[in-house]
């Protein structure tokens, strides 16, 4: 008996509370603000460098090393990853000159190339305008960028060069 007696006080509670609700969301005032956000990413890109240029490996010839980037396998190889099928920009720092970090005077003169394929196929790489270029990622998403360069050592003293080959890419 006292279990229900307790039923019925609380269901006689709750029903006190409805109706006072209700008579109180009478006067309420309300407000409605709303705000919405989006955002759209055009393309996700991704570089990964597979193999770095090798420039002690190949002879000097007259004061210079050459490293073709379609035949040479001292090149460097980058993949770019992303949507497949989507056009993207590169672009480059295609000539650099480096100073002897030591203070010797010694300069190097660095020309830099780039040729690119949709597979992995280096014998079938394109070579890419200089400095600027536009490519297509193949069906699978990728495309295969490798990088060689001619450096002129002649003004070389022995001693540290410090050099970053720079390439940004767009998406278009």
């Amino acid at each position: 008996m006292r279990k229900w007696l307790a039923i019925l006080i609380l269901l006689v509670l709750g029903e006190a509370r409805y109706s006072n609700a209700q008579e109180q969301s009478q006067v309420v005032h309300t407000r409605s603000v709303r705000v919405s956000a989006t955002a759209t990413i055009i393309d996700n890109l991704g570089l990964s460098t597979m193999r770095d240029v090798d420039l002690n490996a190949p002879a000097i010839i007259d004061g210079t090393i050459t490293v073709s980037p379609i035949s040479s396998p001292y090149a460097g190889l980058m993949r770019i990853a992303g949507r497949a099928g989507a056009m993207v920009r590169i672009t480059y720092l295609s000539q650099e000159t480096l100073v002897e970090t030591g203070g010797s005077g010694g300069i190097v003169r660095a020309n830099y190339r780039i040729s690119g394929f949709e597979s992995d196929n280096q014998a079938a790489s394109v070579l890419l305008d200089i400095g600027e270029a536009n490519v297509r990622l193949s069906k699978e998403g990728y495309y295969y960028i490798w990088l060689g360069a001619v450096i002129d050592v002649a003004r070389a003293t022995p001693g540290g060069y410090i050099s970053e080959f720079i390439i940004e890419m767009e998406a278009n």
